[in-house]
């Protein structure tokens, strides 16, 4: 004859507290729909490969000093860089963990904020954020492709603070050789020569 085993029920002891008549009147707190989650490898539409989708863009004096600056003193590695036709770098993303810094010349006619500190921010689709902020009451200008591969537009906020709209369309030849040289993940910083 099988042996039964003795379980023991547990109670949880439950108490009742009276809430404050204040307090039951209050609205129930609405949550957040749950956003479900990508598989690992899967960009999210519109963010380039190894972005944020909010990165700081700063426009400074000298892209190279910025960025031997940012590896001296908080430890940040280099990702994709550009030299200009000079040879003095007019690009560079500097990386500190999963978080981008964009750095570009001060006053650079060719940057979209033609060399002025902005938000660069991925959206899934820049022409119906342009008309978004649009709508809102924002300083907008024009959508444009850009030669890195992003179609990008500024927005300025009431405050006056520039945001540049992004979304990632392909890799631009010199980013796609950066991909390869790095294994494809741009967080990576280039092997030592």
């Amino acid at each position: 004859m099988p042996t039964r085993k003795k379980t023991s029920t547990v109670r949880k002891r439950t108490s009742k507290r009276t809430l404050p008549a204040r307090a039951a009147r209050r609205r129930p707190r609405r949550v957040a729909p749950a956003v479900a989650a990508k598989p690992a490898g899967m960009l999210a539409s519109g963010l380039a490969p190894g972005m944020q989708a909010v990165n700081a863009y700063l426009a400074v004096a000298n892209v190279a000093a910025t960025a031997a600056f940012l590896e001296r003193a908080f430890g940040f590695t280099r990702g994709v860089v550009l030299p200009g036709t000079d040879g003095q770098l007019r690009y560079a993303e500097m990386r500190h963990g999963d978080s981008a810094v964009m750095l570009v010349p001060r006053g650079d006619s060719a940057s979209p904020t033609s060399g002025a500190a902005a938000l660069y921010t991925y959206v899934d689709d820049v022409d119906a954020a342009l008309q978004r902020a649009r709508d809102a009451g924002c300083g907008v200008g024009e959508a444009e492709d850009r030669s890195w591969g992003d179609r990008v537009a500024m927005v300025t906020d009431p405050d006056g603070y520039r945001w540049l709209l992004a979304t990632f369309r392909k890799l631009a030849p010199f980013q796609a050789d950066s991909e390869r040289r790095r294994g494809g993940d741009r967080r990576k910083p280039p092997a030592s020569v």
